[in-house]
């Protein structure tokens, strides 16, 4: 029982001739490029008009975890196996001794976190559309006994750019599978993910499990209804406790028109205390995707939102936050007058301390009356990225998510490797 990897051999995949003689390979033209790795358009040779994304690795290096993890990574994919939620592997060739080619669905779509950029932020009802997609494939993970560790806009591609809200899951790298699953379910002490997306849990560098990924669509919620994260700071422990006391707010101009329901939707998912939170099962049976009235918008009073707490609590049988009620939770977010929101931007790789201090180390810095250089900021990387986490490349001078692949081009030098 339970969820058993096998070595991967190149004939599981094509039975008919080698690899070359399968595939039809654009080798003069890439649609992305990295340190270990190019990425071309391919097809079958007896199906032109189907288009992939081959992605050929170069693994003559000496960094042997990193190529470690990308086998882990096309392991837990074969293990996934089919869903329209999440990226598909469709073949693998490791029997050259330099390199691995890996071809992946191809999503024209580009990243959610672009499609977030280009319209300042979605509708209500193409947001809900969205996350309902994106828990459905959150929900199927979960039911394998495996852990992402690692959802924000940035890993999770549109199908195309005239469809999106129909949108799949990418990046495995980070990915946590129990080998003894169901009688035993995900669980982990290591430190990873990405800074605005953590869970509390995880900051505090205590056990954890599914539940992270629970939190970060939270996040991704409210990143899609009104375009900010609802936690950041330039200082690395100030954005910690932000999100380990959950210092969040609804800002009025940006969360007017959003109905309460989407409010209660998303502070179920933030509960600081996991077992608080909501399932993947339960937050797809919530009033709010499930298309039942969610109440007027948030113009209107505290008093109506407190009314709503109620009944969206009687309608559905959700996790009560411990020691209060949906109707006390909702009144203290929604009285805060200031607001830690902050223009969408992308997120960075949190490591083993390297690059930045520990999560539980960056808490127990000083918040007042510290140098400069005591304080430890975000490091300004830009678009994060890394071999074994597999975000979509893009297309060489052009702008982000022209043209993406299931798996990452690395854009820069590989981060610190992440505990598994």
């Amino acid at each position: 029982m339970g969820n058993r990897l096998v070595t991967l051999c190149p004939t599981d995949f094509y039975e008919d001739g080698s690899f070359d003689e399968t595939y039809e390979i654009d080798d003069v033209n890439s649609i992305g490029s990295g340190k270990f790795s190019t990425v071309h358009l391919c097809w079958k040779r007896n199906d032109p008009d189907s288009k992939y994304a081959l992605k050929a690795l170069n693994t003559g290096g000496d960094d042997v975890s990193a190529i470690a993890r990308v086998k882990e990574e096309i392991e837990t994919l074969r293990l996934l196996g089919n869903h329209p939620g999440i990226i598909t592997l469709i073949d693998v060739d490791d029997s050259q001794s330099n390199a691995i080619r890996i071809v992946m669905e191809l999503c024209e779509g580009g990243e959610l976190y672009d499609a977030i950029q280009d319209k300042s932020h979605y509708t209500e009802p193409d947001a809900k559309a969205t996350i309902r997609n994106l828990l459905e494939a959150v929900a199927y993970i979960h039911s394998k006994g495996i852990m992402h560790r690692d959802l924000k806009p940035e890993n999770i591609l549109l199908v195309s750019k005239a469809k999106y809200t129909e949108v799949k899951i990418s990046d495995f790298g980070l990915a946590k599978i129990s080998r003894d699953y169901p009688r035993r379910l995900p669980r982990s002490h290591s430190i990873c993910g990405s800074d605005f997306y953590l869970a509390p849990e995880v900051i505090k560098q205590e056990e954890y499990g599914r539940e992270i990924d629970i939190w970060a669509v939270g996040v991704i919620t409210y990143v899609l209804l009104s375009g900010s994260l609802p936690f950041f700071h330039q200082v690395l422990h100030k954005l910690y406790r932000q999100i380990v006391e959950r210092d969040l707010s609804f800002p009025e101009d940006a969360w007017r028109n959003v109905s309460k329901g989407a409010l209660d939707f998303i502070l179920r998912m933030l509960q600081v205390r996991a077992a608080d939170r909501l399932s993947a099962e339960q937050a797809l049976a919530h009033p709010w995707l499930c298309g039942q009235s969610s109440g007027s918008s948030f113009g209107g009073s505290f008093q109506e939102f407190s009314s709503f707490g109620r009944s969206a609590s009687e309608s559905v049988p959700l996790r009560q936050p411990s020691g209060a009620s949906a109707n006390s939770d909702l009144q203290k977010v929604l009285s805060k007058s200031i607001t830690n929101a902050h223009p969408l931007e992308h997120a960075n790789k949190v490591n083993n301390g390297k690059a930045v201090a520990s999560p539980a180390t960056a808490l127990q810095m000083p918040s007042l009356g510290a140098t400069p250089s005591a304080l430890q900021m975000r490091p300004n990387l830009g678009a994060p990225a890394g071999l074994g986490t597999m975000r979509p490349g893009m297309m060489p001078g052009t702008m982000p998510g022209t043209m993406m692949a299931g798996m990452q081009v690395q854009g820069r030098a590989p981060q610190a490797m992440m505990y598994r």
